[in-house]
């Protein structure tokens, strides 16, 4: 009844570098797509809490106590084990339900059955080989319900259609424990709630409970009776640790093209019975890469200059897939409305329509993001699919399962990634404005400046450098395009003026002109586009006859800050933003 070690069921993802409840999301949904009969699956996370009466009825009907007395050779972390006795003490259930799903139909004991695959197999990569838009490669999906369980235990109900067109329902419990020595004996950690065992083939096997008795125990282990025509299966994690509010989260994070798309149903129901609702549409921090999403299914068409969509070149004459890629809209802070870690990143997305990764394609500005949609041909797929690690969140094209004498699959996985990041970065040049250099100084500005700011006087000892001016002008945030909700874009910028501590004068009147000219065909600068400036540190009065200039007093050692903000523009034009700073005339 299965090879490996319990425990190796149950840590295969337990680090996968995201929450634990996103992980759950991820793949407890992954695998009811995969199961899924044709009609869009549905699937619900129901979250209930045990105490008194209905803990002691539970913990009798699921046997546990039978775990009690090995607790301590099991070597598992904090749980419930030590307060199964104590009635007042809740116990925390979690029931991941879906339907419209196949089941576990099939011969409990033969490897290729459904019931084999997911609950007593480890590693069995069968969908891999002959599954088209499954996201399961590896076998190991199964993993994440008992190690969303602190006692890494699990029990399964399914009703299914089997071979004769009639419907039969079943109930099997799991434990995936530490391999261990029990009264001078050894043990796998794997251990099973059905039948009473019986021997075949010289071997001792435990089957499923079926019918009646399936019913049952279904009933006191809390779960949802199925109706007939409501086939799928129901997990039930046993001591669950998981926050109903990060599992929303993971939702929305991973499925939202699917969700979006109207092909999967979703719900989470909290301890308390109140019922959540995965919104992707309404979350400011997706709502980007949902956009780019509909650009690339060509849902939307792209708004010049801050969106666009792209097909990379076929490899090997294999169509590669589409990409929609968007300017990240701002705050009313100026901060991307898309925090930094998925900022200039790229959702990956294949058939199942779950976010394999966000992808880091640049560190350039003006903030992008956007999601590629892979073709659907069954080589890529297959490839892409090949390509994935255990916990399914990478394209890596130097995975040992595209080892081939072609070489076929590795390069369609490096022209994938490769293709979409450079078009991403093409994007970018051509959505932000030119920049100046950083720090700028304005040398000849300076130089002219330096005549002006001599000291006076026929002092005998060594001056300050004539070409040098104790006047700079530094940008603290470069000029960058920020997209706005209609689909325009405006130029901003920050920068410092500051007279130098060595220089001559203790206080000087400046002048400050800011223009931000359109550039024509011919690169030369046409009209300007309207501004706001405002100013930090000195007052700055604007000129009543000219409203790109702005004259100060500076004293030695003050910084003036200037932010400056274009009106809206065409996103088809290309602007500059040019400060140009003088001494006031006498």
């Amino acid at each position: 009844m299965g090879g490996a070690a319990g425990e190796a069921y149950a840590n295969t993802l337990k680090s996968p570098g995201m929450p634990p409840a996103h992980v759950l999301a991820r793949e407890a949904i992954q695998n009811s797509v995969d199961a899924g009969n044709g009609a869009k699956v549905a699937v619900r996370f129901r979250a209930t809490s045990l105490a008194n009466t209905a803990k002691r009825n539970f913990v009798e009907a699921a046997g546990l106590v039978d775990i009690v007395s090995r607790a301590e050779a099991l070597k598992l972390g904090p749980n419930s084990l030590s307060t199964l006795e104590k009635a007042r003490t809740p116990l925390r259930l979690l029931y991941v339900e879906d339907y419209n799903a196949e089941g576990l139909s099939g011969e409990p004991h033969d490897s290729g059955s459904n019931f084999y695959r997911l609950l007593l197999s480890l590693g069995d990569r069968a969908k891999a080989r002959g599954g088209k838009g499954t996201g399961g490669s590896y076998g190991f999906g199964k993993s994440v319900y008992s190690s969303s369980s602190a006692i890494q235990t699990i029990f399964a109900y399914t009703r299914f259609e089997d071979g004769d067109g009639k419907e039969r329902t079943r109930v099997f419990g799991c434990g995936y424990y530490a391999s261990h020595e029990f009264r001078h004996q050894g043990y796998s950690g794997r251990a099973w709630h059905g039948t009473k065992e019986r021997m075949e083939n010289g071997f001792r096997v435990v089957d499923p409970l079926e019918g009646l008795a399936a019913e049952r125990l279904a009933e006191k282990l809390g779960f949802e009776l199925r109706a007939e025509g409501e086939t799928g299966t129901s997990i039930l994690i046993v001591d669950a640790d998981v926050d109903t509010q990060e599992i929303v989260r993971g939702v929305e994070d991973w499925w939202w093209p699917r969700l979006v798309e109207n092909r999967l149903d979703v719900d989470i129901l909290d301890a308390d019975g109140n019922k959540h609702l995965p919104r992707p549409r309404k979350r400011a921090d997706l709502k980007p890469f949902i956009d780019a999403f509909d650009i690339a299914r060509m849902r939307a068409e792209p708004k010049g200059g801050t969106q666009a969509r792209f097909e990379p070149n076929r490899e090997l004459g294999v169509d590669i897939g589409t990409c929609g890629v968007v300017v990240v809209p701002a705050e009313d802070s100026g901060a991307p409305v898309v925090p930094g870690e998925r900022c200039n990143c790229v959702a990956l997305i294949r058939s199942p329509l779950m976010v394999v990764a966000y992808k880091s394609v640049s560190e350039s500005a003006p903030p992008v993001v956007g999601a590629f949609v892979a073709s659907g041909n069954d080589e890529l797929e297959t490839a892409l699919k090949n390509s994935e690690p255990p916990a399914h969140d990478r394209w890596d094209p130097d995975s040992t399962n595209l080892r081939d004498e072609t070489g076929r699959g590795r390069r369609l996985v490096n022209a994938v990634l490769s293709r979409v990041k450079a078009g991403v970065r093409r994007f970018q040049q051509n959505a932000a404005p030119p920049t100046p250099p950083k720090q700028r100084r304005l040398t000849l500005l300076e130089r002219a400046l330096g005549s002006l700011f001599k000291p006076q006087g026929h002092g005998g000892g060594i001056g300050p450098d004539p070409t040098a001016s104790p006047l700079h002008l530094e940008f603290t945030k470069q000029p960058y395009a920020e997209a706005t909700e209609d689909g325009m874009l405006r130029v901003k910028s920050t920068f410092m003026v500051k007279l130098d501590d060595h220089a001559a004068d203790d206080l000087v009147e400046l002048r400050l002109r800011v223009n931000c000219p359109v550039l024509e065909d011919d690169n030369e600068e046409g009209d300007d586009l309207p501004i706001e400036v405002s100013c930090e540190g000195v007052r700055a009065l604007v000129d009543e006859a000219d409203p790109f200039l702005f004259r100060f007093r500076l004293a030695k050692g003050e910084k003036a800050k200037f932010s400056v903000a274009s009106e809206k523009y065409d996103p088809a034009w290309t602007v500059r933003l040019r400060p140009d700073i003088d001494r006031e005339e006498a």
